[in-house]
């Protein structure tokens, strides 16, 4: 009985660690996209604040608003939060009608990636939604798919305020003592 407990233990903690992705930090370097209202919103780095993206498809939107609702409550504006639609899947003959159905339906801007080219630049899985934290620099320093849970939110606030208080270290001038 303990045996099967253990295994099943293992089991749990594998599928609540496989929501994580680690690896290398990736630099997405500056981009531009236009929202659902063709505005368009340029990514230009070095930025004043961090910046947390979600990245989805279709599929992977459904999950979004909890993990968005989550991180605005506890940052408000202390930080950016951003999104892209991964729309590459669209038939051009339908754009239109979806990004005129998107206006509507949506109340704060989503960047619409049509070709796939700034999707591309994150690796993001498909059918779920992405949550990356980028530092002000550019880099993505945490990648989280899947649905939000309780677990998956404690590593994405520790990353996003490890990169606030990074920010806060460089942006305040050394005080070197003065010698008259």
């Amino acid at each position: 009985m303990n045996r099967k407990i253990f295994l099943l233990t293992l089991v749990t903690l594998f599928g609540i660690s496989a929501v994580v992705v680690a690896g290398p930090f990736r630099r997405l370097g500056d981009f531009e996209l236009a929202d659902q209202d063709l505005k368009t919103h340029q990514y230009l780095f070095p930025k004043s604040k961090i910046t947390v993206i979600s990245v989805a498809d279709a599929r992977g939107s459904d999950q979004l608003a909890p993990w968005i609702q989550r991180i605005y409550e506890k940052y408000e504006n202390r930080i950016d939060i951003d999104g892209v639609a991964d729309l590459v899947t669209v038939p051009k003959p339908f754009r239109a009608i979806l990004r005129q159905t998107l206006s509507k339906q949506l109340t704060r801007p989503v960047m619409l990636d049509w070709h796939g080219t700034v999707v591309k630049r994150f690796a993001s899985e498909k059918h779920v939604a992405n949550i990356y934290v980028v530092d002000r620099h550019g880099y993505i320093v945490k990648h989280l798919s899947g649905p939000v849970s309780d677990v998956a939110l404690v590593e994405l606030y520790g990353e996003i305020n490890r990169a606030i208080a990074d920010i806060s270290r460089t942006i305040e001038p050394e005080r070197k003592p003065r010698m008259d």
